[in-house]
């Protein structure tokens, strides 16, 4: 059965929709980094984002339904290409901007994944639940990965930092992710 739209309130859908963003947020904001660092990641950020939405290989249903309307809302921008992600990284900065702190900004994107949790809890199977949550997850590590912090020039360094790596583990506690 393809988990659609249909499935959801207006709110849940719109918490779904808004869960992989948030997830790259709270990844952008563990590492207290340099500006060009920051707007580096969240550039890469905003692309991975935007590669996702082109994958055919995603196994859940609910998250290629999540996809396609993120695709739908992409294709009425008037903005394409280049142009669409340098707005959406403006979104991005701007949503972050929103935030009081960078505390502030981590726990709101914590609650906003722990109302993800509860929703599929309640609306969808176990399995639909992990598989969505595993690609949620999956989408954050690719962020946190893309690049490399506390190096020198980009020398050394690693891949993923501590504080990016408790930034996951934040993020499966808040879905109840079970490996």
């Amino acid at each position: 059965m393809m988990m659609t739209q249909q499935y959801f309130s207006d709110t849940e859908w719109a918490t779904l929709l808004q869960a992989s963003k948030q997830a790259i947020l709270a990844v952008i904001l563990a590492d207290k980094t340099d500006s060009v660092s920051f707007l580096k990641e969240t550039q890469a950020a905003v692309q991975i984002l935007a590669t996702e939405v082109y994958r055919e290989d995603i196994s859940s249903d609910l998250a290629r339904s999540v996809i396609a309307s993120l695709k739908e809302g992409a294709a009425q921008e008037p903005l394409q290409g280049e142009q669409l992600l340098l707005k959406q990284q403006f979104e991005l900065l701007g949503t972050i901007q929103t935030f009081n702190n960078v505390a502030d900004g981590q726990k709101q994107t914590i609650a906003h994944l722990n109302q993800v949790a509860t929703i599929l809890a309640s609306k969808v199977t176990a399995i639909q639940a992990e598989e969505f949550k595993q690609w949620i997850i999956a989408l954050a590590t690719k962020v946190a990965q893309a690049f490399k912090e506390e190096g020198i020039f980009g020398i050394g360094g690693e891949r993923i930092s501590r504080s990016e790596s408790g930034a996951l583990s934040s993020i499966e506690k808040a879905l109840n992710f079970k490996p």
